[in-house]
């Protein structure tokens, strides 16, 4: 798995206007499922006339990959798929895009609304700030006084950043570090991180 990833910088609300249906989105950086939950139920209070509340995001959580969509209420496949799509074409990670839908009178049909919910990702991401950011995996180590300078010059040297040290009858380290750094460190003889 890359440490390095795309996502979701600043961002705007965006508007499509289909067969007088209203379908306004953004994307956003999301950290967490308690992110997106977060989210969804502010765009649901702000939107609370809106016929439906749709997205889609994948994040990275443990070392893994989770993609989530949802319908919210439209027809099977028809909005949620195609917004995570978008998502996965653009190679972003740790975003989620919000399409929020007012019905305008006019069903648009399976086909249409694929289209719609397409189009409305689409404009989130062109209105937004791509960024790239780098995936730490925060550390917490202890060691005793005589090893702690191999431990201080070994996490140095696999380019690991010390947060924290805490001196008492055992030393704690904190440090964050990137994955594929963490998986060198891990097989350097003198460090136990298990």
């Amino acid at each position: 798995m890359n440490d390095r990833y795309l996502t979701i910088g600043k961002s705007e609300w965006t508007k499509l206007t289909i067969r007088k249906s209203k379908f306004f989105s953004k994307a956003f950086y999301v950290n967490s499922r308690q992110d997106v939950k977060n989210l969804e139920e502010e765009i649901t209070k702000d939107h609370s006339s809106a016929n439906h509340v749709v997205y889609a995001y994948r994040l990275r959580e443990n070392s893994k990959i989770i993609n989530y969509n949802t319908d919210a209420g439209e027809p099977a496949r028809s909005s949620g798929p195609p917004i995570l799509k978008v998502i996965k074409g653009k190679g972003l990670l740790n975003a989620g895009i919000f399409v929020v839908r007012y019905f305008g009178g006019t069903k648009l049909g399976i086909g249409g609304l694929i289209k719609a919910y397409t189009k409305s990702a689409q404009l989130a991401i062109e209105n937004a700030r791509i960024i790239k950011k780098i995936n730490f995996e925060a550390i917490k180590l202890r060691t005793d006084y005589e090893n702690l300078g191999t431990i201080l010059g070994k996490i140095e040297q696999h380019n690991g950043n010390i947060e924290n040290i805490e001196y008492g009858k055992n030393i704690e380290i904190e440090f964050k570090i990137t994955k594929s750094n963490l998986d060198k460190l891990k097989k350097d003889e003198e460090i136990n991180l298990d």
